[in-house]
């Protein structure tokens, strides 16, 4: 008989899991809803399926201690350990209720296992194991609905659930946890270091009619110089519309990247989103002594309109769909500054109102030819600023790197550490 054990286990555990369902071992509640004209300003939280979706933060809907008595003896209320998750919408996302805390739920949004009456399931486990693969693919196959799916109690009850023992199941659930918690951090992080460099686009760049920032460097002083743009740039390498065909050759399976509007990210390079490549006679032909260099400035001009990526390295690249590079003059512009005041909000929105399109925007070179800029005029001025926003995006990358390991961790590990 095959044993039910799962591939990764913590050391000292070799006893065979249990096939049960999940209304064997606890009671699936749900709750009546709430009329909103019984809304108070303070209280009780009332917990939406959204707010579950969104990180599991309470909602800003409240009823008072007297309501809260009133509905919870008629249909009960999560305690401590019990584990909510959402059965209509986006459905099967939990929140674990870790404290003892009163909070009412949704009726028709959100059921509850009363995993605080268990004598066989851990509250965290379950938590856990709601993201397992089994029982996604259960969520999947017996939600109902199309475009607004509907998980209810009868899949619910018999939905199959694997158990070991409790203290198996608590180290489990508390790996998980940590997991989640680490997870959050790092969102956290990076939602801050992207509002920080948000606000900060805004404050180092001069607004509409100033000609100074509100926030600088020591040492510099005076009007930053409005120019137009096309005055700080020596040329702009634009094969908008050109293709292989066009050529009479063909994209080949490896070979030098072709970068297009679809993997040109803001303040990035895509190399994975719909990469093409060109062999070396490709190459020679299209480029025709256009080389790409290192640090040089891309710029979408539509389906999106206005990302702003740099070149990353001394690699050979072809310039394809979409997207335009500028060769600046030195002596005026920097890259890296030219970077980022293409990303700041004074001069995309300028860019919106001069370019053309409904829903789809598009600029052209005649639209960069009418944008005015607020530059520097000091170089070391510009390198500070773009030396700024550099380090700054190499800190968000690296949040995103961490944040994007964890996920995959995690993934890793609810394939591996459930039945």
């Amino acid at each position: 008989m095959t044993k039910i054990v799962p591939r990764v286990r913590f050391e000292g555990f070799m006893d065979d899991w249990e096939r049960l369902k999940l209304g064997d071992v606890v009671e699936i509640k749900d709750s009546a809803r709430i009329s909103n004209t019984l809304w108070v300003s303070k209280g009780v939280p009332y917990l939406r399926s959204s707010d579950l979706v969104n990180d599991g933060t309470l909602g800003e809907l409240f009823i008072s201690d007297e309501t809260y008595q009133s509905y919870k003896y008629k249909t009960g209320a999560p305690e401590k350990d019990d584990v909510l998750f959402t059965s209509g919408g986006k459905v099967g996302v939990t929140y674990h209720k870790i404290d003892d805390n009163p909070v009412y739920v949704q009726g028709g949004s959100i059921l509850y296992a009363k995993t605080s009456k268990s004598s066989k399931l851990s509250g965290m486990y379950l938590k856990a194991f709601f993201g397992s693969p089994a029982m996604t693919k259960y969520i999947e196959g017996a939600s109902t609905g199309v475009t607004l799916k509907h998980f209810t109690l009868k899949p619910v009850n018999a939905a199959p659930i694997f158990l070991s023992s409790l203290k198996e199941q608590n180290k489990i659930g508390e790996l998980f946890k940590q997991l989640d918690d680490i997870i959050a951090l790092h969102q956290c992080l990076l939602e801050q270091k992207k509002s920080f460099k948000k606000v900060m686009l805004q404050k180092m760049f001069p607004q509409k009619g100033e000609r100074v920032p509100k926030v600088r460097f020591d040492g510099f002083s005076g009007n930053w110089e409005e120019r137009k743009f096309l005055e700080n740039i020596e040329s702009i390498i634009d094969f908008r519309g050109r293709t292989p065909k066009k050529l009479g050759m063909e994209w080949s399976s490896k070979g030098y990247v072709a970068l297009s509007a679809l993997n040109v990210k803001n303040g990035y390079i895509d190399f994975n989103a719909d990469s093409h490549y060109g062999d070396e006679a490709l190459y020679k032909v299209w480029m025709a002594g256009n080389e790409l260099k290192k640090g040089q400035v891309l710029f979408t001009t539509e389906a999106p309109m206005g990302n702003v990526a740099q070149i990353p390295d001394n690699n050979r690249y072809i310039l394809s769909q979409r997207t335009i590079a500028f060769n600046v003059k030195d002596s005026m512009i920097t890259n890296d500054f030219l970077a980022v005041l293409l990303r700041s909000h004074q001069v995309y929105n300028e860019l919106s109102s001069l370019s053309s399109g409904g829903t789809a925007k598009g600029v052209s070179q005649k639209s960069l030819g009418g944008l005015k800029i607020n530059v520097p005029v000091i170089i070391e001025e510009q390198q500070k600023i773009g030396t700024f926003f550099k380090q700054l995006d190499d800190t968000i990358a690296i949040h995103e790197k961490k944040l994007e390991d964890y996920q995959q961790l995690k993934k890793a590990l609810l394939q591996r550490m459930f039945v």
